[in-house]
């Protein structure tokens, strides 16, 4: 029978008798058909009283660890769980009722980290120099700060959250173990642990049940994190029988291309392009945020935001419309570079293209952020020609495309193959996923089976590192101008 992560079960177990003296938590063992039950110590200190006090009808909480099941609590009325994708620059988290099926509540909320550096060298730096613990309490505080608003919302305590699930690159869960990251920048590019890891909320001092189960995702190198496993496990993509891909592209630009035998991953600095990060403009995608853009020939800008709210700002699939459509109406050539019929305005002395404007805001875009923004468009697509051109094949052997991360998020297909993102191919090639990284979170917690399914992502592997790899160099620099100064390799 499949069971999550963590779970309660409502048992009526029979009483002690002269012909029955078994104890206390064999008597559970034994219901739940566990051959293995390890209790905390809190569980095993209250349940006597429990079982006698309600009759022998209780409702406990489990988790499975491997083959293993541990008790957390002896009986509860409710049992909730977390599934959290910890990215560079935004944290995001679910709130799952593991007795109801239904929708779950999500949360988003920018890494505190980032005061530190918006960059992971950045951060890298800050703890090389001390500032470790510093990182480490940021992002926990900043955990913290969200469960308690998001068990508000929910009408429930802290204690009734049993699990929390982990996916984030190697950088970022190191910081959230407060683990030596040092050696992860410099060659030969090596983390503290790379397996995946059960801890309790004591060790990670999150505010939450304090005998709760604490997953990490495993990682597969330096660049490859939990986040890209998870998202494997959430496409599915190592049960298929003809190659597939997952292009994740967040703060960096990662690429998955494998099938149930084999998973080839490379992994590069892409700069945050579609979280926010490049343009001054730039925001996550939230009420207000500009997700469409349309302009004519003579410079006019229709646009849609979140929520049909005020706009704040422009998100990723906003930033992709917005350098599509200029290139489309020539107000910028394959370079990036303002024609002359451009309708811009100089602010802070740069050609800015304006998109829209209130009394708070002007929103817009400048030639660096065009630049910034090809580069990183660059690194994307030149890391998925490089890794199928390394295995032998070609764009059109690939079955299917998940589009993961702030790419899967409402992107316009035809403008992002326009731009050089993505091969030319049929749409019903592509899939967006959204957060693959919090879906495979979450399907763990649904699904502990999923635990070996990890570690057999995590065995067939291959990490390929893209910044310092000689045909990405070679190709790179063609990859930077629209669509590509060799249109062929699009496909």
């Amino acid at each position: 029978m499949k069971r999550p992560l963590v779970f309660s079960l409502d048992l009526e177990l029979p009483e002690p008798t002269e012909d029955d003296k078994r104890a206390d938590l064999e008597r559970v063992a034994d219901a739940l058909g566990a051959d293995s039950l390890v209790p905390t110590i809190s569980a095993l200190r209250t349940l006597p009283d429990i079982l006698r006090k309600k009759g022998f009808r209780i409702s406990p909480v489990f988790s499975i660890h491997y083959d293993s099941t541990r008790l957390i609590e002896a009986s509860t009325g409710s049992c909730f769980a977390l599934a959290v994708d910890i990215g560079t620059t935004n944290i995001v988290f679910e709130l799952v009722n593991m007795k109801d099926p239904g929708p779950s509540l999500r949360f988003q909320f920018k890494n505190p980290q980032i005061k530190y550096g918006e960059d992971l060298l950045s951060r890298i730096q800050h703890c090389m120099q001390g500032g470790l613990k510093e990182l480490r309490d940021s992002i926990i505080a900043g955990l913290n700060e969200e469960i308690k608003r998001a068990v508000r919302q929910a009408g429930i305590s802290t204690k009734e959250i049993y699990a929390a699930v982990f996916s984030a690159n190697t950088v970022m869960s190191h910081l959230l173990l407060g683990l030596d990251v040092s050696h992860i920048p410099v060659s030969p590019y090596i983390p503290v642990v790379s397996r995946a890891l059960f801890f309790t909320t004591s060790e990670v001092e999150l505010d939450i049940h304090p005998d709760a189960t604490v997953y990490v995702f495993p990682n597969a190198g330096s660049y490859v994190g939990g986040d890209i496993i998870s998202g494997i496990l959430a496409t599915g993509l190592h049960r298929k029988e003809s190659p597939q891909v997952l292009i994740d592209v967040g703060t960096n630009a990662e690429i998955v291309i494998g099938t149930k035998d084999w998973i080839l991953v490379g992994a590069g600095a892409a700069g945050p392009a579609l979280e926010g990060g490049i343009l001054s403009s730039g925001t996550v995608a939230k009420e207000g945020a500009i997700y469409r853009i349309e302009i004519d020939g003579s410079g006019d800008v229709k646009y849609k935001t979140i929520g049909d709210s005020s706009p704040l700002g422009i998100c990723g699939s906003g930033v992709i419309d917005l350098v599509a459509e200029l290139y489309r109406v020539g107000f910028i050539d394959q370079r990036g570079r303002f024609t002359e019929s451009a309708p811009t305005v100089k602010i802070d002395g740069e050609k800015t293209f304006v998109v829209a404007k209130n009394e708070k805001v002007v929103i817009g875009i400048n030639e660096r952020e065009i630049e910034n923004f090809l580069r990183s468009k660059a690194a994307m697509f030149t890391s998925l020609y490089v890794l199928t051109q390394s295995l032998g094949i070609g764009f059109n052997d690939i079955e299917r495309f998940y589009i993961a991360g702030a790419l899967g998020s409402g992107v316009n297909l035809k403008n992002a193959q326009l731009l050089g993102m993505l091969p030319r191919l049929p749409e019903d090639r592509f899939q967006p996923i959204g957060n693959s990284s919090l879906m495979g979170a979450g399907m763990l917690l649904r699904d502990a089976s999923l635990l070996d399914e990890i570690a057999y992502i995590h065995s067939i592997i291959t990490y390929r590192e893209m910044n310092t790899d000689n045909e990405f160099m070679k190709e790179f620099p063609s990859a930077r101008f629209i669509p590509h100064t060799n249109p062929e390799r699009l496909g």
